[in-house]
């Protein structure tokens, strides 16, 4: 069944499970000149997919975290997904580990089997449609959901999470509340460099270290012969 296009009204998804955030380990990948992991992007007007999956417009906000380190990287850095990934990509970012607060809202549990009743198919954390999915994320936030649980389009086994958090536009601490805070960790450690080449990425040198030639051994000669 493909994902349901326009999505259900809100009086249908907000009865779906929940999955409390309170507690839970999120992760976040930002760049380095930025002063805060946190910023709630919305729709461009009239272009669908140059807009987040789950952005709403404006005046409200969409965040996007994942719930391993390594799930933030492939989103955060999925326009290197063909095999190749720079190290700079990796240095000009850090990671934000983030608990959720007691105060955090519970999310959606979109990959509960129970949703596929409303509708849901993998193809709304997956699919290309931005329109469609922007537009579930519309009807969420209306059914009074502030935060989603979902797969991760990059992930080919789909075992990996996603949390997309739901708020007023711009940068900001999610809902104003200062208890959530974060610890940040660099992205360039063995670990994520093993977990890349898992998913078939390997990470190269910028700035690789060319063998020396002296000038002496260069042969070089003003004589063509």
């Amino acid at each position: 069944m493909p994902l349901r296009c326009p999505p259900p009204g809100p009086a249908a998804l907000g009865g779906l499970p929940r999955l409390r955030l309170g507690g839970r380990t999120l992760w976040r990948i930002y760049h380095r000149r930025h002063t805060q992991p946190w910023f709630f992007g919305s729709t461009v007007p009239d272009d669908a997919q140059s807009s987040g999956r789950f952005d709403l417009p404006a005046p409200f906000g969409t965040c996007y975290l994942a719930t391993s380190k390594i799930a933030a990287v492939l989103e955060a850095l999925q326009d290197f997904g063909a095999g190749l990934l720079p190290d700079t990509a990796l240095r000009r970012r850090v990671a934000a580990r983030v608990e959720g607060p007691k105060t955090a809202p519970a999310a959606v549990r979109l990959t509960a089997a129970v949703a596929h009743g409303v509708g849901v198919t993998a193809a709304l954390w997956a699919g290309e449609d931005r329109t469609c999915t922007q537009a579930w994320a519309v009807n969420l936030h209306r059914a009074g959901w502030r935060a989603a649980y979902h797969g991760v389009s990059h992930d080919p086994g789909g075992r990996l999470r996603a949390v997309t958090l739901f708020d007023c536009a711009g940068a900001h601490r999610p809902y104003d509340d200062a208890s959530w805070q974060w610890d940040l960790e660099s992205l360039e450690e063995p670990e994520i460099t093993a977990a890349l080449a898992r998913y078939g990425i390997r990470v190269t040198r910028s700035d690789p270290e060319l063998p020396f030639v002296a000038l002496a051994d260069s042969r070089l000669t003003d004589d063509p012969s």
